[in-house]
């Protein structure tokens, strides 16, 4: 995983082992996103754990979910605590992820298309 972020420059990266280690170092700083995968190394937690704590510690940070997991159920599940970004990691995993950073780095401003498209 940490090569693919050293491909996405411009940005720069912690990556923890342990989701403790990272609600932590939350707690101590605020990142500008947080990028959270699903499976985690850890035994019966999931990226929905952390994901639960995140909005507890620091609830306006915006969320990255990603997952090779496909079920609509956890997708339905994560968008509905708030997640910014939905990502299945695929061939073109690094595609949506960079777009995802950037419309974070970049949102739209509101009602600009409904202003120019009526």
């Amino acid at each position: 995983m940490k090569e693919h972020f050293k491909q996405l420059g411009g940005f720069q990266t912690e990556i923890f082992l342990k989701g403790d280690d990272a609600i932590k170092k939350i707690r101590e700083l605020r990142p500008y996103l947080v990028i959270l995968d699903n499976h985690l190394e850890e035994p019966n937690k999931s990226g929905i754990h952390y994901l639960k704590l995140i909005s507890k510690v620091k609830p306006r940070i915006p969320v990255i979910y990603i997952t090779a997991d496909t079920d609509p159920r956890l997708r339905k599940t994560v968008e509905k605590m708030g997640v910014d970004s939905y990502i299945i990691k695929d061939s073109a995993f690094l595609v949506y992820l960079r777009t995802a950073l950037d419309d974070i780095a970049n949102p739209p401003k509101k009602g600009l298309l409904k202003k120019i498209f009526g």
